[in-house]
């Protein structure tokens, strides 16, 4: 099995998803992809958390968005 077969079967097993479907968190050292898609498609793409790399990218987005509704609102 190559390494597309690998990816696209750790995507499609529904184990590997993880937290409310809606909010697409993803997590399978099987993939070596750093950004998955989401399932659906539509809905855009993710990180794969079990990347070391990917947890860190989606910490500095959350930090990102905090910080600029924080100076936006006011608050």
């Amino acid at each position: 099995m190559d390494r597309s077969e690998r990816n696209a079967r750790a995507w499609q097993n529904p184990d590997n998803w993880i937290g409310p479907r809606w909010l697409g968190l993803y997590r399978s050292a099987d993939d070596d992809r750093l950004w998955v898609p989401k399932v659906p498609r539509a809905l855009g793409w993710t990180v794969n958390l079990a990347r070391p790399v990917g947890a860190l990218i989606l910490m500095a987005l959350v930090t990102a968005v905090l910080s600029i509704a924080y100076r936006v609102l006011g608050a």
